[in-house]
C-alpha cells in the first residue's frame, strides 16, 4: 500500500489507543485505511477528546519524513497546517495530493479575527494551492473552479428512519456543533432568551462550564459531546425542530442526520447553499418575526413536512468514502 501524510489540525491525545477532538477526522482515517498506510501528522493534546479513532495509522512527525516525492492529504486551511506545509518544502520534499476545504475559511476568518482574519487566511490560501489541488465539499467558498464535490457523511443503515412514528418530544429545539461566533448559536440564544420563551432548547457540543453558566436559561440544556450514535439518534427523535443558526457552513453532516431522522431544519439565508435539493430545509431571515413565522408554520404542518422529507436522498459514509477514494487515487496512481 502507497503511504499517505494527512495533515490535520484536529487534537490528537495519546494513550494506548487515540482520540481525537473532530469526529470528521475519525471518518476520513476510516474511510482511507485499507487503501493507504495513513501517516498523521496533527496536533498532539495532554487532554482526552471523546472521539476514539478505531482505525489503524501511524502518528507522525516531520523529522519522520524520509521520503523525497510524498503523498499528502491536508484537512482544511491553519495555521499549524500551513507551517507544517512550509516545512515540508523547506526540507526539500516534493509534494503532491490535496487540501481538504470543508467550511468557508475566509468567511470563518473574518468574523473571528476581523478583515486581518480574511487576509491572512487569503495569504494561506493562496501559497497552499501553488503546491496542493483542491478538493471540497461545496463550490461556494473554493474561489477556484470544481468539476467534483465531496459529500461528507457519516450515515449507515441505522440512521435512516423509514416511517413516521408517533412523535414523542422531550425538546422543541435542538442545536449540534461547537459553541463558535460563526455558528451563530450565540445569535440564536439572545433571540431565544427574548422570543422563544415558551420553548426549550438543547444545546450539544461543549463541554466549559463557564458556557453552561454565561448563557444560563431554564429553558436551555446543555449536554456534552454525544459520540454513542443510538443515544444520538434517540436525541433527534426526541426533537421537534433541528436549529443550524450558522453564518457559515460546508456540507453540514448534522442537517443529514437530522433529515434521516425525519426532522425540519430551519437555517438563515448565508447558508442557503447547503440545500442541495432537499425537502425539510427551512431557510429563514434572521430576525425574531420571520424566525416565529417559520416555526409556526413547520409546527402547524408537522406531519405533511416529515412525510416529504422520507422522500429526500441521502449521500452515506460508503458514498464519500468511494468519492474520496476516487479523488485521490487519479492523483496518486499518475
Amino acid at each position: 500500500m502507497k503511504k499517505l501524510y494527512l495533515i490535520s489540525n484536529d487534537k490528537i491525545y495519546c494513550t494506548k489507543r487515540y482520540y481525537t477532538s473532530n469526529n470528521d477526522l475519525n471518518n476520513i482515517i476510516t474511510c482511507l485505511n485499507g487503501d493507504y498506510k495513513i501517516h498523521l501528522i496533527s496536533r498532539k493534546s495532554l487532554k482526552k477528546y471523546d472521539y476514539l479513532i478505531t482505525k489503524k495509522f501511524k502518528l507522525a512527525d516531520i523529522k519522520d519524513v524520509d521520503e523525497d516525492i510524498i503523498n499528502v492529504l491536508m484537512i482544511s486551511i491553519t495555521p499549524f497546517n500551513f507551517l507544517t506545509l512550509m516545512k515540508l518544502i523547506y526540507l526539500g520534499k516534493k509534494l503532491r495530493g490535496f487540501v481538504y476545504l470543508r467550511s468557508d475559511g475566509f468567511l470563518e476568518y473574518q468574523i473571528r479575527y476581523g478583515i486581518l482574519g480574511y487576509y491572512a487566511y487569503f495569504f494561506m490560501f493562496f501559497v497552499i494551492k501553488k503546491y496542493l489541488k483542491i478538493l471540497s465539499c461545496s463550490k461556494n467558498f473554493t474561489h477556484v473552479k470544481l468539476k467534483k464535490i465531496l459529500h461528507p457523511s457519516e450515515l449507515t443503515a441505522n440512521w435512516f428512519k423509514k416511517k413516521i412514528d408517533k412523535n414523542s418530544f422531550k425538546t422543541d429545539f435542538l442545536y449540534v456543533g461547537r459553541f463558535k461566533k460563526e455558528k451563530g448559536i450565540i445569535y440564536f440564544i439572545d433571540i431565544f432568551k427574548k422570543y422563544l420563551k415558551n420553548y426549550n432548547l438543547t444545546i450539544v457540543g461543549t463541554k466549559k462550564e463557564f458556557i453552561h453558566k454565561k448563557y444560563y436559561n431554564k429553558n436551555i440544556n446543555f449536554i456534552n459531546p454525544i459520540t454513542n450514535t443510538k443515544k444520538m439518534i434517540n436525541l433527534y427523535d426526541s426533537t421537534k425542530i433541528f436549529i443550524l443558526p450558522s453564518y457559515t457552513e460546508g456540507f453540514p453532516k448534522v442537517i443529514s442526520e437530522s433529515l434521516a431522522r425525519l426532522k425540519p431544519i430551519i437555517i438563515f439565508e448565508e447558508i442557503k447553499h447547503v440545500l442541495n435539493n432537499r425537502y425539510g430545509i427551512f431557510v429563514c431571515k434572521r430576525d425574531n418575526k420571520n424566525l416565529t413565522k417559520m416555526i409556526d408554520y413547520i409546527l402547524r404542518n408537522y406531519k405533511n413536512i416529515q412525510k416529504k422529507i422520507i422522500k429526500n436522498n441521502f449521500y452515506t459514509k460508503d458514498d464519500f468514502k468511494k468519492e474520496l477514494l476516487r479523488s485521490i487515487k487519479n492523483e496518486f496512481k499518475n
